[in-house]
């Protein structure tokens, strides 16, 4: 299902302001404490949370053209985790970016600024040539919005933060995500008919 554009550049636009919020209220005990996600460091996630930014820029700077052509977020997301390697690599670059990450909070903002910027200077049909297709700008965003919603509610819980997002960015986060699956346990767990099973992910 295509987002709408205007939604889309909202939600990422509320989310950044959200995670810079929730990384300049990080005390210094924290940055490198295990276990934000897994066994990754709080700085190993910011680093990988900041791919949500630089993956944006890079992909329209510089990315070869490919011939395999996605129609929306659900369909890029189908086809990155349809290798089962996926999740292994995703924590290798996560680990190398977090060593480079030295000071997070002022390399956000930077990083944040300059994508924004790039991003409002886009056409929302400008093709995004990603590792896993070609894409349309705005539905390539769609998936960052994803990326960036969950990974600010890891760090904000990692850190002893309130979890929260902007509602602009959780209907974004949302609209995607329940297209990964069948509706109908989401529809059964939301109106306290059946729990979800125990190990419901989406993103596998």
């Amino acid at each position: 299902m295509l987002q709408h554009p205007a939604a889309v550049r909202a939600a990422f636009e509320e989310g950044s302001a959200t995670l810079l919020r929730a990384l300049r209220d990080i005390t210094p005990e924290y940055w490198d404490r295990r276990g934000a996600l897994g066994d990754w460091s709080t700085r190993e996630l910011t680093a990988h949370t900041l791919r949500a930014f630089v993956t944006i820029e890079g992909y329209l700077e510089a990315a070869p053209a490919t011939d395999r052509v996605l129609a929306d977020a659900a369909e890029y997301y189908a086809t990155a985790l349809s290798d089962p390697t996926a999740h292994q690599g995703v924590a290798a670059r996560a680990r190398k970016a977090g060593r480079q990450l030295i000071d997070p909070v002022g390399e956000a903002e930077a990083t944040i600024e300059r994508v924004l910027a790039q991003i409002a200077a886009t056409a929302d049909d400008e093709p995004v040539n990603t590792f896993a297709g070609q894409i349309t700008l705005i539905e390539y965003l769609a998936t960052r919005v994803v990326e960036l919603g969950v990974h600010t509610l890891d760090i904000q819980r990692a850190t002893g933060q309130m979890a929260e997002l902007h509602p602009d960015t959780s209907a974004v986060v949302l609209a995607v995500l329940t297209q990964l699956t069948s509706p109908v346990p989401i529809i059964l767990a939301l109106t306290g008919r059946a729990p979800l099973p125990a190990d419901f992910n989406v993103l596998g």
